[in-house]
């Protein structure tokens, strides 16, 4: 597990008018969170830009519109597109029971329910029915683990390890990725 100090919250897509505003593609599952932030940072390419005060947020079904108090017109956010909008790690709302930052899983050890070290957690891959966990071994082979509650059955962020219970034939050979 990582020691992640800082998060992605959204991408800025595109300006969005002649005044300064931008698209965000939000990386949240809340995206009404931009309403309770002052100010952000932004980051192109790993390099941060500064921190940012945002001017006014519009909340829609397919993103988020920002106005940046610095910033006023299409040229200035022009230079923009694809910057991460970043905030502190302990600006992150707080998780439900059972709900975890992708941040805090990667990297965590996988075994299963009788013991067995399957991998370390690589990847979550997001598909509309759930999750699936792309699951390495020190071979390189990978598994992959539908997020679900009859397979994931603890996620013990202290110890670190996730445990799971493997349905019939999840972790055969014939299921690794070529």
């Amino acid at each position: 597990m990582a020691d992640v100090k800082h998060v992605t919250i959204g991408v800025i897509v595109r300006p969005h008018g002649l005044h300064g505003m931008v698209k965000v593609l939000p990386e949240t599952d809340d995206p009404e969170r931009f309403r309770r932030l002052a100010a952000v940072e932004l980051r192109l390419q790993g390099r941060s830009l500064g921190t940012f005060r945002l001017e006014r947020v519009i909340v829609e079904s397919r993103g988020v519109r920002i106005k940046f108090h610095q910033f006023d017109s299409l040229a200035a956010v022009e230079p923009l597109r694809g910057a991460e909008i970043v905030i502190a790690r302990e600006a992150c709302l707080p998780t439900r029971e059972h709900e975890y930052y992708a941040f805090e899983l990667l990297g965590l050890p996988v075994y299963t329910s009788a013991g067995r070290l399957v991998g370390t957690l690589s990847d979550i891959v997001p598909y509309p029915a759930n999750d699936v966990w792309v699951v390495r071994d020190a071979e390189r082979r990978e598994w992959l683990i539908p997020a679900i509650s009859s397979v994931i059955k603890s996620v013990e962020l202290a110890v670190p390890r996730i445990v799971i219970e493997p349905l019939e034939g999840l972790l055969d050979d014939s299921t690794r990725l070529p």
